[in-house]
């Protein structure tokens, strides 16, 4: 009797907006009939696979349907969609056009104030944009370390109520990092009777704790990130029987195992040991490899020339297991009269390390936020300043996936210090300082990147004289 002839596929329809104004996920819906896959290209280059949501009306017709991401400003203008539905060798295609056109990059999506008794020092962005925003909150004049979750698109409270106080004790969050499996590591400094004690502890993504968690008496935690097995690894100092301070790592397992548990890194460029103030101030993690740059500053006799001791950034890069030194510690150079500098928050890209921090001369005077790129390998390959004036420094640092450096800073302006969000591309800008609200003082203490290059900024304002957390979502 021979075979059947086969039914060739068809697009029923084609549903793309007309016009996306925001950066996100685009909707696309491709209705086809006998079509057993769906795919659609973007502008005749990238390419799109289409889940099948099957015939749910019984009519004939599949629902194929994916997201395009849209990334704001670097999307901006006319665009060609071609969707295609195979079945075997036969297809079908079907175009539609649209347009982008969002606001400018650095206009401001949202904003939220914490309210009175509130501070923000760290926000971590989830594979979905949620944002958790750490610090503290004050009970009965006590300051506790909390935590509170963000929807990405309103900034809205995920949770009803809002904060979460995470550790009955005295204290504050110090950094935050979402593991690839949504889980939530939190490093906070608290008070233990009278000591103040490191604590880096897991929780899950509704903030219930794990019973992975590791504490230092005497210690102070500033950094953390995640390994490659839902880990942490994380930095801080602490204060030596010599006098001076050492920078101390630590390394955690997800099931709670100690690796290493306040491991002390001394500078030592001429055999004489506790000569140097190590600081350690943020850490970032290679979960591909497992090495981590650590960066912070050394104060001492860098300059045998020089009467008084200074400080200079450092950047060190290790194996998270076993602390070995992959590379040479890294001391910035003086430049001129520039002699002194720090580091204060890392990025990683792809192929390189991204840092902030403050230079200024010997008298330090005037400081000026910095920024520089380094090669994997520690070559500059990028740098940016500010002017100086009386108190300047970047807090943190974060780039896109189109390239736009974002910097979270404080500078003085007047006799007020306020917080900045700075955005660079190579020597241009990228948007002009957005400044934090009120004429109080504020300080800007994070930056970080989720999903379609939202940017997120925190830190701290004064709106009507009360001090309270704030964070906010800026356009690409």
């Amino acid at each position: 009797m021979g075979d059947a002839p086969v039914e060739p596929p068809s697009i029923e329809g084609l549903l793309v907006p007309f016009k996306v104004t925001t950066a996100g996920p685009m909707p696309v819906s491709v209705y086809a009939k006998h079509a057993l896959s769906a795919e659609v290209s973007l502008d005749g280059k990238a390419t799109l696979f289409l889940e099948n949501e099957g015939d749910a009306d019984q009519d004939g017709t599949d629902l194929f349907s994916g997201v395009i991401p849209i990334y704001g400003t670097a999307d901006n203008g006319p665009h060609d969609l071609v969707a295609t539905v195979r079945r075997g060798e036969l297809k079908d295609e079907l175009g539609q056009d649209f347009e982008v056109a969002t606001p400018p990059a650095g206009a401001l999506a949202w904003e939220k104030f914490g309210g009175a008794g509130t501070q923000d020092a760290r926000l971590a962005v989830t594979s979905e944009g949620f944002v958790y925003e750490g610090g503290a909150l004050t009970i009965n004049g006590v300051a506790h370390p909390a935590i509170r979750l963000r929807d990405p698109i309103t900034g809205d409270d995920v949770w009803p109520e809002g904060t979460r106080v995470i550790d009955a004790r005295e204290g504050s969050i110090a950094d935050i990092a979402v593991t690839q499996d949504g889980e939530v590591w939190v490093a906070m400094n608290v008070k233990d009777g009278n000591v103040w004690t490191a604590r880096m502890a897991l929780f899950t993504a509704e903030m219930a704790p794990t019973d992975a968690q590791l504490e230092k008496p005497g210690a102070t935690i500033q950094a953390i990130d995640t390994t490659s097995a839902g880990g942490c690894f994380g930095a801080g100092f602490f204060t030596t029987i010599y006098g001076d301070a050492d920078m101390l790592v630590w390394h955690v397992t997800a099931e709670g195992t100690p690796i290493l548990s306040g491991y002390p890194w001394d500078y030592v460029p001429d055999e004489k040991l506790h000569q140097f103030i190590d600081l350690a101030f943020d850490v970032v993690v290679d979960r591909l490899t497992d090495e981590a740059w650590i960066v912070g500053g050394s104060r001492g006799k860098h300059n045998l020339n020089e009467s008084e001791p200074e400080v200079r950034g450092v950047i060190l890069h290790v194996d998270v297991d076993t602390f070995e030194h992959l590379s040479p510690a890294l001391v910035r150079p003086p430049n001129g009269e520039i002699q002194q500098s720090t580091f204060h928050g890392a990025w990683l890209e792809p192929e390189a390390l991204l840092v902030t921090g403050y230079q200024c001369d010997m008298m330090c005077l005037g400081q000026s936020i910095i920024a520089t790129r380094y090669s994997l390998a520690g070559v500059p390959q990028w740098g940016f300043e500010t002017l100086s004036n009386g108190v300047s420094a970047g807090n943190a640092i974060a780039s896109t996936t189109h390239g736009t450096v974002l910097i979270a800073g404080t500078m003085k302006e007047g006799n007020t210090t306020h917080g900045f969000l700075l955005g660079r591309e190579g020597a241009e800008q990228a948007f002009a300082p957005v400044a934090f609200p009120g004429s109080g003082t504020s300080s800007a203490a994070s930056v970080v990147v989720g999903p379609y290059d939202w940017p997120f900024g925190g830190g701290n304002v004064t709106m009507g004289g009360v001090p309270q957390g704030y964070v906010l979502r800026l356009h690409p």
